[in-house]
């Protein structure tokens, strides 16, 4: 029996706008996508949604990105079809269509009339997700077993698109491949028709190459921030007075400092983050740290958190009346009292500054640095 004989068969039974036949040239060229998508919608409908339908008709087109504008209006749902590679399509459900499927899945049964019409809105599209996803992965797979039908692979739903002025914004411009399906659904014969389109390129076009342009973009944040200025503060003590105490503080008075306090000297940053931990000395006349570290790593960086050991401030010493009431006195805790005149204390001796220039191949030499000279209650360690 012939394809004619067969043709006419079936026209007989179901109807002669039901049936389409391809052609020679479309079957040996296996790029016309309306017949696997005929199929795989029907089939769709079926397993998917629980709901026997027709497909009634199925166009192929090949509509440019204006035509893609047009399908979108207030009335349809339009939705994005996301790709591999950065591609993207359109799907477009009539109002008829939507509102019959909308209300098979969710109450289970779909009436003779149609309800009226309203505004479609995201969460329909959510729901309509249940038949364009699988219905996209269907055909996918039946296109992929023909050569050259790659384009058709890879595609899911998208975000909706609710204003058509927004279609050429997104979508890339050029040719696409195009269906229009006529669905029937149910014995009611409700339905509508349903507006796909994919890019006819299965890849983008690539990017254009950057021109550099000065350093690139780290090593121009490295030598910025390294070439930025950082006070760093040496700090030999801390502890806590009281503010009545504070009140009474006048020039010539002592305060105790541990004996530690030179040998555990610490670097810090702004913020009072530890950078570096060393001890006080001398060389060549100045003043110097002697920074301690392992391997050349730095000690404060090691635990920047912490603070240098035998600095801990001792805790607030509490006040008697007798402290408010004679602020000549200063009572230091763990220290006798002690009257700051009597005391022979000349900072300048203590301290000596001596100019002349600083020689960092010598700074901390055993020849040029004596430590227990400048400081005597100080054992080299």
């Amino acid at each position: 029996m012939t394809d004619d004989a067969h043709r006419a068969i079936l026209r007989q039974i179901v109807g002669e706008g039901r049936v389409a036949m391809p052609d020679g040239a479309a079957l040996a060229s296996g790029t016309d996508g309306r017949f696997a998508l005929r199929l795989e919608a029907a089939r769709t409908v079926r397993d998917d949604f629980g709901l026997t339908g027709v497909v009634e008709e199925c166009q192929a087109l090949h509509p440019r990105l204006e035509d893609l504008e047009q399908e979108v209006t207030r009335e349809r749902l339009a939705v994005l079809l996301q790709g591999g590679n950065g591609r993207q399509g359109l799907a477009v459900y009539s109002p008829e269509l939507a509102l019959a499927l909308l209300e098979w899945r969710l109450l289970g049964m779909l009436s003779a009339e149609a309800p009226e019409a309203r505004p479609l809105t995201a969460t329909d599209a959510a729901i309509l997700a249940d038949l364009t996803d699988p219905l996209l992965t269907r055909f996918g797979a039946a296109m992929a077993a023909r050569p050259g039908c790659d384009w058709a692979v890879g595609y899911m739903q998208g975000a909706t698109v609710e204003d058509p002025r927004h279609v050429p914004l997104i979508l890339p411009s050029g040719g696409y491949h195009g269906f229009r399906i006529t669905l029937r659904l149910g014995e009611a014969g409700r339905g509508g028709e349903l507006f796909l389109a994919v890019p006819e390129t299965h890849a983008p076009a690539p990017p254009k190459p950057r021109k550099e342009e000065g350093p690139p973009w780290p090593d121009a944040l490295k030598v910025g921030v390294l070439g930025a200025e950082l006070v760093l503060n040496a700090v030999l003590w801390r502890t806590r007075l009281p503010a009545a105490v504070v009140g009474r503080l006048k020039p010539g008075d002592l305060l105790p400092m541990p004996a530690t306090a030179l040998t555990e000297v610490r670097l810090e940053a702004p913020g009072r983050v530890t950078v570096a931990e060393g001890r006080l000395g001398q060389s060549n006349g100045e003043r110097a740290i002697k920074i301690d570290g392992e391997d050349g790593v730095l000690a404060g960086f090691a635990a920047p958190a912490q603070a240098a050991p035998g600095l801990a401030a001792p805790a607030p010493m509490a006040l008697a009346e007798a402290d408010l009431a004679e602020p000549e006195e200063l009572a230091l805790p763990g220290a006798a009292a002690f009257d700051a005149e009597a005391t022979d204390f000349d900072p300048a001796a203590a301290f000596p500054v001596e100019s002349g220039e600083f020689d960092p191949e010598a700074a901390f030499s055993p020849e040029s640095a004596d430590f227990g000279a400048d400081f005597p209650g100080l054992a080299e360690g």
